[in-house]
């Protein structure tokens, strides 16, 4: 009697081929998939912590000015800087803040605050306390944003008359302190952002 086997059919060279280059292409697809998720990911965590820093260098900002103080500072040559003022040349603003820490060499918690952008565009705060000179101290300083374009505080006048020098040039009887400040960040991604603070404490 003869027995019949039927005989066992194995993958061809081309079907193995075919299926490693199908293998391929999916795989391919699957890490762009993966790249762009990983991107847009990234994306999202640099822009969530730009706006953290914008958020956290605002509330810096309003806290300043509104515990600004009418109290001149000497600049340690003998002369009396005002209690508000502006570079003219470039931006920069200079005023006396209370509402400080009360430490032994500073009582009063009076200080001088700085705002200015260093050479790698980053917005910076320097702080004296009020008995200190910068001729003589650096100061603290703390980085409140980076990647900025420009900076912008414009003041209002007794004209009613928003100027980006205080005091205003040209003016005779510039009060000490103006009556609002509006103050516009522009960071270099293009993202744009502008504050009104009104109120300003006269002592």
């Amino acid at each position: 009697m003869t027995n019949s086997f039927g005989r066992q059919r194995g993958f061809s060279l081309i079907e193995v081929v075919v299926s490693i280059g199908l293998l391929s292409v999916m795989s391919i697809m699957a890490y762009q998939a993966l790249e762009v998720v990983m991107a847009t990911n990234d994306r999202s965590h640099d822009t969530m912590s730009r706006q953290v820093n914008l958020r956290r260098a605002w509330a810096i900002i309003q806290r300043d000015l509104l515990h600004m103080r009418n109290r001149p500072f000497s600049d340690g040559l003998g002369q009396l800087e005002r209690p508000y003022e502006t570079d003219v040349s470039e931006f920069g603003v200079r005023f006396s803040r209370g509402g400080g820490p009360m430490l032994a060499s500073n009582p009063s918690g009076l200080m001088r605050v700085y705002y200015g952008l260093d050479d790698a565009r980053n917005l910076v705060r320097t702080t004296w306390p009020i008995t200190a000179s910068p001729r003589y101290s650096d100061g603290n300083t703390r980085t409140l944003l980076s990647d900025v374009d420009e900076v912008i505080f414009e003041h209002l006048s007794e004209e009613n008359e928003y100027s980006e020098n205080w005091p205003p040039l040209n003016s005779i009887s510039a009060p000490m302190l103006p009556k609002m400040i509006r103050v516009m960040i522009r960071l270099k991604d293009g993202d744009s952002t502008s504050r009104l603070f009104p109120g300003v404490v006269v002592e």
